[in-house]
């Protein structure tokens, strides 16, 4: 399976490739991490990114119920997360939930906003996807149209 997200990226974002990334920082997600891109700072700092993952549900899975569980796994997943919002999500994805957390990481507060949802490929099991855009809490404000717009464009190809 070769899928993977289109997303019209935002002015001054660009795709990253895994081999741009530190060796080791997939180590382990290599199949599920499907796309990255990131806002090319102007100083030495974080820059915003968007990290898109696709999880295969297991059989006798209930997609719904692993859509709407799925927030959990962000939670689970990065120590001190707090989760501010989650919800259904109309005028994007169909059938997408929208969630919204903070977290710190190297003593910088961090600001998260995920699309979930779930994808059907004919012959193929449901995937769940999920596009994490993620930056310094201080820019959020700067940083959620584009991000926002971004999420819009989102779209699952071969």
């Amino acid at each position: 399976m070769s899928e993977t997200v289109s997303v019209h990226l935002a002015p001054g974002w660009q795709p990253i490739t895994a081999q741009e990334l530190p060796a080791g920082l997939l180590q382990g997600t290599e199949d599920t991490v499907r796309y990255i891109a990131a806002a090319v700072p102007q100083t030495r700092t974080y820059a915003p990114n968007l990290v898109v993952v696709r999880t295969e549900l297991g059989r006798g899975e209930e997609p719904e119920q692993v859509l709407v569980g799925s927030g959990r796994a962000i939670v689970d997943a990065i120590p001190g997360v707090r989760m501010i919002d989650e919800f259904p999500a109309d005028g994007l994805l169909e059938g997408c939930r929208l969630r919204s957390g903070i977290y710190i990481l190297d003593e910088i507060a961090l600001t998260f906003m995920q699309v979930a949802w779930i994808h059907e490929s004919p012959g193929e099991r449901p995937c769940l996807w999920t596009a994490t855009f993620t930056c310094a809490t201080r820019e959020f404000g700067a940083h959620f149209d584009q991000m926002y717009e971004m999420s819009q464009s989102l779209e699952v190809v071969a």
